[in-house]
């Protein structure tokens, strides 16, 4: 027996008992049908044989498949990481404005509760002004139609003269004090953006204004504002508040309807202020 024959004898024997091991088994994954169907005609074609460039070419091949298998697992991998943190980004972006959107909100309904209350304390101030205004004008106005301080000896007359002037120079310090008060809440409304609406003199406006009274005037145009009772705001270039006005009417017009429609929305009006 020859070299080339003991060998050849060896190599089918150790085919022969890989076939028996591997009978019942199933293919190993991941490589090509094809590839593997080659091998194996190879394999059972008897004018071919079986030799070491058989076993060398199906390593090959197998070696080729995993290298293309790994190539495809690692961009599969890359495709998955970049998709992951896409999505990561939207998701904290969306969460971002959404807290954004929250802080916003709450601020501004932060800054309308405290603009609320500081047009109110403004009218508050303002009507104090408006009744110190009265009195003084009262203290004025008795002072000049006083008839009795002339027949009153002269000491009396400067005591009775004392109290009224003690009480006219109160009243126009209160009223500066009310002027100062009403000046800086107007630096602070103007700091919030809020502006006063313009309505005496002005056309009715039913998108800024409330008309809660009217008036006949014969000088004039119908829908005239003649006299504010509140006063309105546009805060952000929105109305804030409405104005309550009263307007003008060509004399003669008005009708018993129009009169109740006025009254009643003057009872809501004031019904709401009390709330």
């Amino acid at each position: 027996m020859t070299l080339g024959t003991d060998r050849a004898e060896i190599l089918r024997r150790f085919e022969a008992l890989l076939d028996s091991v591997l009978t019942g088994e199933d293919p190993p994954g991941g490589i090509d049908a094809d590839i593997l169907e080659s091998v194996l005609n190879n394999s059972s074609d008897p004018a071919r044989g079986s030799d070491e460039y058989a076993l060398w070419a199906a390593m090959t091949s197998l070696t080729q498949e995993i290298k293309l298998q790994g190539r495809a697992f690692q961009e599969l991998n890359h495709t998955l990481t970049a998709q992951t943190e896409k999505i990561a980004d939207d998701l904290r972006a969306v969460y971002t404005e959404r807290e954004r959107a929250l802080r916003r909100e709450t601020e501004r309904r932060c800054r309308r509760d405290i603009l609320a209350a500081l047009i109110d304390l403004r009218d508050r101030l303002a009507r104090g002004r408006e009744s110190a205004r009265v009195r003084e004008e009262e203290i004025a106005a008795a002072e000049r139609a006083g008839w009795l301080p002339r027949w009153l000896p002269r000491m009396l007359r400067r005591t009775f003269s004392r109290q009224p002037a003690r009480e006219a120079a109160a009243l126009g310090a209160l009223i500066r004090g009310y002027e100062l008060g009403i000046e800086r809440l107007d630096q602070t409304l103007d700091e919030f953006n809020a502006r006063e609406i313009r309505c005496r003199g002005e056309s009715f406006d039913p998108r800024r204004m409330n008309a809660i009274d009217s008036e006949e005037s014969a000088t004039a145009d119908p829908g005239t504002v003649l006299e504010v009772y509140r006063s309105g705001y546009e805060w952000d270039g929105e109305v804030f508040r409405p104005a309550q006005v009263k307007v003008s009417r060509a004399p003669g017009v008005a009708s018993a309807g129009s009169a109740l429609r006025i009254s009643a929305l003057r009872i809501s009006n004031e019904v709401s202020e009390k709330q």
